[in-house]
């Protein structure tokens, strides 16, 4: 929690700030194989540094600036050179052309990606039907998202041994972080546990303590111009921390029950591919091969990890494992789009009316009638701004919510036909048929008052419903009492995740309406719970006037028989 609420404002400071860092186009190993990489365009080039000088070491601040140096930093290296030491002097530029392009999307990218996980992290936090895989789910957005900020901060801090800090030592800590609260959300999602799971909480905190030694090891190897021997050890144990938790993944996906299957395929797919772009550094670093990717030009590789392991976490544990969070993920973020869509066209033709005004009637835009027609022109903008988002906003709900709006209304016809309705247990039939083809719970079933008991009449569905509940159990006086729909959120209790809807009738409960679990696990929405209300209260009042009914297929002595 902390982390995401220090961290939304500084993604967004980091989305603002322009990139600062400098650019030397050259990367060295100080293990004596000099310098691997350099490009043919970059200052380095320039100054005259070639592919093979060994530089000599520098420690201290001056090796930090090589690491993080602001645009405008002057290097001054000592490169050993067919035996001679030649002098030669580095400074650096800003990021420029498909390699400046590149940097700012990476710098956007991380940007968004963490105010996108500290956002949905507080919502997980917040909003979990189960506290502790909430949780663990937090805290790999938390991680993912401090990782993708400490190096898009990085890019805009003007300060080497921030930048140094933030860029190259940091991230190692968060990759650690990220892979333990990666391999503490397998441990207890999805529930079903086997002997490869049952190792994940102790290997996650052992990966933990392992970053962090390597980050400190990393620093200090900066700090001394000796960076080559813990770098080595940072590809070989990303390599295995990503081969381990990759196992993990396949191993959680074969082995997830039926109902985990979606929210567990869509996890491991986002991880496992965002392992491989984690990998592909590491392991080309390892074989000495694509230096390339071990300079700015492999910071893309970076920003997509972390996008694809914060987006995996993200949508599946909304989608599947939260309260009302379907809706914001779908409705309230569409139409938030269509909102930012109609701000930026109004203040876009806000801008080019004023400036076809201002150009046309006289040349240097002043005047009364050119600032009076853009001023009349704006007001009426503003003035239609609600009419023309409560206009896209009902074409929206047409068109991408269009089979959910067509089953609520389907579940209100039918509730508006019970008075017309002669029998009431075909009314019952119809009214479960009709809820669980429009909403696909795992069951409906509709019970009625019989004595000190409310008896089963009718079911849909692939869940056994019991037949009877008894006039004093939780469920009917919960109804009796509050005479309102209520969702049971009590994991031990054997009608968790469903719904019950009370039959009212001069403040007696006639009966209830229960639907069970939904597919995807999500609570039932305001609206659908409204139209699930409508058609219990009319089944209701059709059973109350048309008189007594039995359960379906039963007399009445079956019936006492079964209570007994």
């Amino acid at each position: 929690m902390a982390a995401a609420g220090f961290g939304i404002p500084l993604a967004l400071l980091v989305l603002a700030l322009p990139i600062t860092w400098g650019y030397g186009g050259y990367n060295f190993s100080s293990d004596g194989a000099g310098i691997f990489f350099l490009d043919p365009s970059g200052p380095g080039a320039r100054a005259g540094l070639r592919p093979g000088d060994r530089p000599e070491s520098l420690s201290g601040m001056d090796n930090i600036a090589q690491f993080g140096g602001a645009v405008g930093t002057v290097v001054h290296l000592r490169v050993v050179r067919s035996g001679a030491v030649v002098p030669i002097t580095v400074t650096f530029e800003a990021f420029r052309g498909a390699l400046g392009t590149q940097q700012v999307f990476n710098k956007i990218l991380g940007a968004l990606t963490a105010l996108g996980a500290f956002i949905v992290a507080f919502l997980v936090l917040l909003r979990a039907r189960n506290a502790e895989v909430g949780a663990r789910a937090s805290a790999v957005l938390a991680a993912a998202g401090l990782d993708a900020l400490s190096v898009s901060g990085g890019l805009v801090t003007a300060n080497a041994f921030a930048a140094t800090l933030l860029y190259y030592v940091l991230p190692i800590f968060f990759a650690g972080a990220v892979f333990w609260a990666a391999f503490s959300l397998l441990a207890r999602y999805p529930p079903r546990q086997t002997r490869l799971r049952s190792i994940a909480n102790a290997l996650g905190t052992s990966l933990l303590v392992a970053f962090l030694l390597t980050a400190a090891a990393r620093f200090y190897g900066i700090w001394i111009g000796q960076s080559g021997f813990t770098l080595t050890v940072l590809f070989a144990l990303t390599i295995f921390a990503s081969v381990a938790l990759a196992a993990i993944v396949i191993d959680a996906i074969a082995s997830a029950p039926p109902e985990y299957q979606t929210p567990i395929g869509w996890l491991g797919g986002c991880w496992l591919l965002a392992l491989i772009f984690g990998v592909i550094g590491p392991v080309t670093g390892l074989l000495n091969v694509l230096p390339i990717l071990r300079s700015h030009y492999g910071d893309v590789l970076g920003a997509a990890q972390v996008f694809f392991l914060a987006f995996g976490v993200a949508y599946p544990v909304l989608r599947h494992r939260m309260v009302d969070l379907n809706v914001l993920v779908s409705r309230a973020g569409a139409f938030g789009i269509v909102s930012i869509i109609i701000v930026v066209i109004f203040v876009a033709a806000e801008w080019a009316v004023s400036r076809v005004f201002e150009q046309s009637f006289v040349p240097n835009g002043a005047g009364f009638w050119p600032q009076a027609s853009t001023l009349v022109i704006v007001l009426v903008l503003g003035v239609s701004a609600r009419s023309i988002h409560r206009f896209v906003e009902s074409r929206m709900t047409r068109v991408f919510f269009r089979t959910r709006t067509k089953n609520l209304a389907e579940i209100r016809r039918v509730a508006r036909e019970a008075d017309a309705c002669t029998d009431a247990q075909a009314m019952m039939k119809l009214a479960c048929a009709t809820a669980l083809r429009c909403l696909s719970p795992s069951g409906v079933a509709c019970y009625l008052r019989d004595g000190d008991a409310y008896v089963l009449m009718n079911a849909a569905g692939i869940t056994e419903m019991a037949s009877v509940y008894e006039f004093n159990d939780a469920v009917p006086l919960r109804l009796r009492r509050w005479q309102e729909p209520f969702e049971v959120d009590d994991e031990t209790d054997p009608d968790y995740q469903a719904l019950f809807l009370p039959m009212m009738l001069r403040s007696e409960l006639l009966g209830f309406l229960r639907c069970g679990p939904k597919p995807d696990h999500t609570r039932y929405l305001e609206d659908e719970v409204e139209a699930l209300s409508f058609l219990a209260h009319q089944v209701g009042l059709a059973a109350a006037w048309l008189g007594r009914v039995l359960p379906a297929g039963l007399t009445h002595s079956e019936v006492l028989v079964n209570r007994l």
